[in-house]
């Protein structure tokens, strides 16, 4: 065992040791919605509970993976874009962003950035082996922007393109703080980048609305449901690519034989940014 692999090792014993997981996680929903079976009985009562209520919750998670997985592909190819920032992550598997990145460009470089000690620990213990200088890791959220941006300028560099990836990390943030997190980030990032992200909505099941107040007291925060002319606002400074602003299963679908789904209540787009940083705020 190396001296970083024991490093770690205590680090996420101490970490794991005052971690409350009494307290259910946004993250750890999203995955027992997605088909996980592995949760305490905190996160299993009320994911229960909103499946029960909000059956097409199970459809919404199982989209917001699939269009993670479209637009990584996109962006390491057609995009050109070789560094990917993460802010916000799910329970961390063997198919997340740096292995979708890799299988385009294998010099893709990835940073997942979560304020989430579980799941922090998680992705450390899966991807911790991979070179600091290919993959990093930052333990803090978007509710602090310029941490996230320091940290990760370890690994990436700021001054070539960066595609963000923001898969339902605004849902947890009000709007002061996701215009804010927003801002910092279109500061930073040069011409070329761009910043992807699926957003709950409740254009086709009203009730959704009431999703926030049942998930009240979570971690990092409840999630909020935004109707998509409030999420054209998040775009500001940026030129969203086609297909534009749309349904998460409608964002440029993989070929095959059925037809696209309708009605899910997970939005999406892509901002891609233009011009030099002095015309956009200090960096």
């Amino acid at each position: 065992m190396s001296g970083r692999d024991m490093a770690f090792g205590s680090r996420a014993e101490r970490d794991l040791a005052v971690y409350d997981h009494s307290r259910p996680a946004m993250a750890r929903l999203w995955a027992l919605w997605g088909g996980w079976k592995d949760f305490n009985p905190a996160d299993r009562a009320l994911g229960d509970e909103v499946m029960e209520r909000f059956p097409q919750i199970t459809s919404i998670a199982r989209h917001r993976l699939a269009f993670r997985s479209r637009v990584v592909r996109a962006l390491a190819g057609e995009g050109g874009v070789d560094q990917f920032l993460v802010a916000g992550i799910d329970m961390p598997t063997h198919d997340e962003v740096n292995a979708i990145a890799r299988s385009v460009n294998p010099r893709a470089r990835v940073v997942y950035a979560d304020a989430d000690v579980l799941m922090m620990t998680y992705a450390e213990a899966l991807f911790g082996s991979e070179s600091t200088s290919t993959c990093g890791f930052v333990r803090a959220g978007l509710e602090d922007p310029r941490a996230v941006l320091d940290s990760a300028a370890g690994t990436l560099d700021f001054d070539r393109p960066v595609a963000v990836v923001l898969i339902n990390s605004l849902d947890v943030l009000d709007d002061p703080q996701a215009v804010a997190a927003l801002s910092a980030f279109r500061a930073v990032l040069s011409a070329g980048s761009y910043i992807a992200f699926c957003h709950l909505t409740a254009e086709h099941d009203r009730g959704l609305a009431v999703l926030g107040s049942m998930c009240a007291g979570i971690s990092p925060g409840p999630p909020r449901v935004r109707t998509p002319e409030a999420l054209e606002r998040f775009c500001t400074e940026m030129v969203v690519i086609p297909p534009g602003l749309v349904s998460a299963p409608a964002w440029r679908p993989d070929p095959g034989p059925w037809p696209v789904p309708t009605g899910v209540d997970l939005w999406c787009g892509v901002g891609r940014i233009y011009g030099p940083r002095t015309e956009r705020g200090p960096r």
